[in-house]
Protein backbone atom coordinates (compact mmCIF):
# COMPACT_ATOMS: atom_id res chain seq x y z
CA UNK A 1 0.00 0.00 0.00
CA UNK A 2 1.58 3.52 -0.38
CA UNK A 3 -0.01 2.28 -3.74
CA UNK A 4 1.80 -0.90 -3.46
CA UNK A 5 3.53 -1.21 -0.11
CA UNK A 6 2.75 0.01 3.68
CA UNK A 7 4.50 3.85 4.94
CA UNK A 8 3.53 5.08 7.86
CA UNK A 9 4.68 8.19 8.82
CA UNK A 10 5.05 11.16 11.92
CA UNK A 11 4.73 14.90 10.85
CA UNK A 12 6.89 16.59 12.97
CA UNK A 13 5.79 20.52 13.53
CA UNK A 14 6.22 23.54 15.86
CA UNK A 15 3.74 24.16 18.05
CA UNK A 16 0.39 22.09 18.66
CA UNK A 17 -2.29 22.20 15.90
CA UNK A 18 -5.70 23.85 16.72
CA UNK A 19 -8.77 22.71 14.58
CA UNK A 20 -9.04 25.14 11.56
CA UNK A 21 -10.23 25.53 8.40
CA UNK A 22 -9.79 22.08 6.58
CA UNK A 23 -12.94 21.52 4.17
CA UNK A 24 -13.76 18.86 2.23
CA UNK A 25 -12.41 18.65 -1.52
CA UNK A 26 -11.98 16.66 -4.58
CA UNK A 27 -8.82 17.06 -6.56
CA UNK A 28 -7.70 14.76 -10.17
CA UNK A 29 -4.55 14.16 -11.20
CA UNK A 30 -2.52 13.52 -14.03
CA UNK A 31 0.09 11.24 -13.30
CA UNK A 32 3.02 11.16 -15.38
CA UNK A 33 5.77 8.64 -15.84
CA UNK A 34 8.51 8.89 -17.97
CA UNK A 35 6.70 11.48 -19.74
CA UNK A 36 3.94 9.48 -20.99
CA UNK A 37 0.51 9.80 -18.79
CA UNK A 38 -0.02 6.77 -16.77
CA UNK A 39 -3.09 7.22 -15.67
CA UNK A 40 -5.36 9.85 -13.92
CA UNK A 41 -5.54 9.35 -10.01
CA UNK A 42 -8.33 11.59 -7.79
CA UNK A 43 -8.05 12.18 -4.28
CA UNK A 44 -11.36 13.32 -2.24
CA UNK A 45 -11.94 14.36 1.35
CA UNK A 46 -14.79 14.21 2.86
CA UNK A 47 -15.66 14.78 6.75
CA UNK A 48 -18.09 11.79 7.88
CA UNK A 49 -18.75 13.32 11.67
CA UNK A 50 -17.75 16.23 13.68
CA UNK A 51 -13.74 15.14 13.75
CA UNK A 52 -14.10 12.12 11.76
CA UNK A 53 -13.21 12.54 8.29
CA UNK A 54 -12.23 9.65 5.45
CA UNK A 55 -9.85 10.42 2.80
CA UNK A 56 -9.78 8.58 -0.48
CA UNK A 57 -7.53 7.64 -3.70
CA UNK A 58 -8.98 6.32 -6.50
CA UNK A 59 -6.97 5.12 -9.53
CA UNK A 60 -7.62 4.92 -13.25
CA UNK A 61 -3.93 3.13 -15.06
CA UNK A 62 -3.53 3.79 -18.89
CA UNK A 63 -1.68 1.85 -21.61
CA UNK A 64 0.69 -0.40 -19.92
CA UNK A 65 0.50 0.52 -16.41
CA UNK A 66 -3.00 -1.24 -16.34
CA UNK A 67 -0.88 -4.60 -16.56
CA UNK A 68 0.09 -3.73 -13.12
CA UNK A 69 -3.15 -4.80 -10.86
CA UNK A 70 -1.87 -2.86 -7.79
CA UNK A 71 -1.62 0.61 -9.87
CA UNK A 72 -5.76 0.32 -9.85
CA UNK A 73 -6.31 -0.23 -6.05
CA UNK A 74 -8.37 2.13 -4.12
CA UNK A 75 -6.84 3.27 -0.86
CA UNK A 76 -9.03 4.81 1.63
CA UNK A 77 -7.87 6.62 5.29
CA UNK A 78 -10.07 6.89 8.08
CA UNK A 79 -9.06 9.16 10.25
CA UNK A 80 -9.82 11.66 13.19
CA UNK A 81 -9.23 15.16 12.96
CA UNK A 82 -8.77 17.27 15.94
CA UNK A 83 -6.90 20.05 18.49
CA UNK A 84 -4.51 17.11 19.02
CA UNK A 85 -4.28 16.91 14.73
CA UNK A 86 -4.67 14.31 12.68
CA UNK A 87 -4.96 10.29 13.95
CA UNK A 88 -5.80 7.74 10.98
CA UNK A 89 -7.94 4.80 12.51
CA UNK A 90 -8.06 1.96 9.41
CA UNK A 91 -6.28 2.32 6.23
CA UNK A 92 -7.24 0.08 3.35
CA UNK A 93 -6.07 -0.73 -0.33
CA UNK A 94 -9.54 -2.52 -2.10
CA UNK A 95 -9.86 -3.83 -5.78
CA UNK A 96 -12.14 -1.36 -7.25
CA UNK A 97 -14.03 -4.06 -9.54
CA UNK A 98 -15.14 -6.05 -6.81
CA UNK A 99 -14.95 -4.17 -3.25
CA UNK A 100 -12.28 -6.98 -2.23
CA UNK A 101 -10.10 -5.72 0.99
CA UNK A 102 -6.19 -6.26 -0.47
CA UNK A 103 -4.93 -4.57 2.75
CA UNK A 104 -5.83 -3.49 5.80
CA UNK A 105 -4.50 -1.78 9.12
CA UNK A 106 -6.22 -0.46 12.10
CA UNK A 107 -4.78 1.84 14.14
CA UNK A 108 -5.02 0.74 18.13
CA UNK A 109 -4.20 4.46 20.30
CA UNK A 110 -4.73 3.31 23.37
CA UNK A 111 -2.52 0.21 23.06
CA UNK A 112 -0.24 2.51 20.54
CA UNK A 113 -0.05 -0.34 18.12
CA UNK A 114 -0.75 -0.59 14.66
CA UNK A 115 -2.39 -4.17 13.27
CA UNK A 116 -3.37 -5.66 10.12
CA UNK A 117 -1.93 -6.93 6.89
CA UNK A 118 -0.30 -5.63 3.88
CA UNK A 119 0.46 -6.70 0.62
CA UNK A 120 0.02 -10.46 2.46
CA UNK A 121 2.31 -9.49 5.07
CA UNK A 122 1.39 -9.36 8.90
CA UNK A 123 1.21 -5.72 10.42
CA UNK A 124 2.00 -5.37 14.30
CA UNK A 125 3.72 -1.97 14.91
CA UNK A 126 4.56 0.46 17.79
CA UNK A 127 2.80 3.74 17.64
CA UNK A 128 4.11 6.84 18.96
CA UNK A 129 2.56 10.27 18.58
CA UNK A 130 1.84 11.99 15.29
CA UNK A 131 2.41 8.98 12.90
CA UNK A 132 0.55 8.80 10.16
CA UNK A 133 -0.40 6.19 7.21
CA UNK A 134 0.70 6.96 3.76
CA UNK A 135 -3.15 8.59 3.05
CA UNK A 136 -3.55 10.75 6.39
CA UNK A 137 0.06 12.04 6.00
CA UNK A 138 -1.30 14.42 3.21
CA UNK A 139 -4.20 15.92 5.28
CA UNK A 140 -1.69 16.53 8.42
CA UNK A 141 0.75 17.95 6.22
CA UNK A 142 -2.64 20.18 4.94
CA UNK A 143 -3.82 20.92 8.15
CA UNK A 144 -1.09 21.27 9.78
CA UNK A 145 0.01 24.43 7.18
CA UNK A 146 -3.86 25.86 6.75
CA UNK A 147 -3.28 26.21 10.73
CA UNK A 148 0.02 27.64 10.25
CA UNK A 149 2.23 25.66 11.90
CA UNK A 150 5.44 24.84 9.57
CA UNK A 151 6.32 20.89 9.47
CA UNK A 152 9.80 20.23 9.91
CA UNK A 153 10.31 16.41 9.37
CA UNK A 154 8.63 13.39 8.73
CA UNK A 155 9.25 9.82 10.60
CA UNK A 156 8.62 7.14 7.71
CA UNK A 157 7.99 3.68 9.30
CA UNK A 158 7.57 0.54 7.14
CA UNK A 159 8.43 -2.97 7.35
CA UNK A 160 11.92 -2.17 7.14
CA UNK A 161 11.93 -0.03 9.86
CA UNK A 162 12.06 3.96 10.80
CA UNK A 163 13.14 6.52 7.86
CA UNK A 164 13.67 10.37 8.70
CA UNK A 165 12.98 12.73 6.28
CA UNK A 166 13.08 16.23 5.83
CA UNK A 167 10.69 18.73 5.02
CA UNK A 168 11.62 22.03 4.13
CA UNK A 169 10.03 25.27 1.97
CA UNK A 170 12.09 25.38 -1.21
CA UNK A 171 10.48 27.93 -3.06
CA UNK A 172 7.53 29.31 -4.74
CA UNK A 173 6.10 29.36 -8.27
CA UNK A 174 2.90 30.15 -9.96
CA UNK A 175 1.69 26.83 -12.23
CA UNK A 176 -0.73 27.23 -14.94
CA UNK A 177 -2.94 24.54 -15.01
CA UNK A 178 -6.82 23.48 -16.87
CA UNK A 179 -8.59 25.26 -13.82
CA UNK A 180 -6.30 28.58 -14.28
CA UNK A 181 -2.83 29.95 -12.95
CA UNK A 182 -2.42 29.05 -9.31
CA UNK A 183 -0.14 30.15 -6.80
CA UNK A 184 1.61 28.07 -5.23
CA UNK A 185 4.54 27.59 -2.39
CA UNK A 186 7.21 24.47 -2.74
CA UNK A 187 8.14 22.05 -0.04
CA UNK A 188 10.62 18.98 -0.56
CA UNK A 189 10.97 16.06 1.91
CA UNK A 190 14.18 13.91 1.27
CA UNK A 191 16.12 10.99 3.92
CA UNK A 192 19.33 12.13 4.61
CA UNK A 193 22.11 10.87 2.25
CA UNK A 194 18.93 9.73 0.24
CA UNK A 195 19.22 10.36 -3.87
CA UNK A 196 15.58 10.66 -4.01
CA UNK A 197 13.51 13.53 -2.92
CA UNK A 198 9.58 14.38 -3.33
CA UNK A 199 8.68 17.90 -3.78
CA UNK A 200 4.84 19.42 -3.20
CA UNK A 201 3.44 22.19 -4.90
CA UNK A 202 0.93 23.35 -2.43
CA UNK A 203 -1.75 26.12 -3.23
CA UNK A 204 -2.41 28.68 -0.46
CA UNK A 205 -5.80 29.63 -2.23
CA UNK A 206 -6.98 26.14 -2.10
CA UNK A 207 -6.02 25.49 1.75
CA UNK A 208 -3.11 24.16 0.47
CA UNK A 209 -3.86 20.99 -1.30
CA UNK A 210 -1.07 19.59 -3.79
CA UNK A 211 -1.28 21.21 -7.77
CA UNK A 212 1.57 19.24 -8.36
CA UNK A 213 3.65 16.78 -6.76
CA UNK A 214 7.10 15.49 -8.28
CA UNK A 215 9.47 12.71 -7.11
CA UNK A 216 13.32 12.85 -8.36
CA UNK A 217 16.43 10.57 -8.19
CA UNK A 218 19.97 11.55 -8.49
CA UNK A 219 18.15 14.88 -10.22
CA UNK A 220 15.97 13.27 -13.34
CA UNK A 221 12.14 13.61 -12.75
CA UNK A 222 10.78 9.86 -12.28
CA UNK A 223 6.73 10.91 -11.81
CA UNK A 224 4.85 13.67 -11.92
CA UNK A 225 1.44 14.37 -10.51
CA UNK A 226 -0.61 17.78 -11.91
CA UNK A 227 -3.79 19.12 -11.52
CA UNK A 228 -6.51 18.36 -13.72
CA UNK A 229 -9.67 19.35 -11.81
CA UNK A 230 -10.26 20.50 -7.53
CA UNK A 231 -13.49 21.72 -6.12
CA UNK A 232 -13.44 22.71 -2.29
CA UNK A 233 -17.04 22.76 -0.23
Amino acid sequence: MKRCALLLAGIVMTGAVAAGPLKPFEASYAFIWSGFTAGVSTFSLKQDSDQQWTYTSRNQPHGLARLYSKASWTLSSQMTIGPDGVRPLVYKAADPDNGAIKGEVRFDWGANRATGNAEGKNVDLALRPGVQDDLSMQIAMINALSNDQVPKGISVFDVNGIRDYEFERVGAETLHTPVGDIATIIYRSHKANSSRSNRYWLAPDYGYVPVQVEQQNKGEVQWTMKLRSITRN
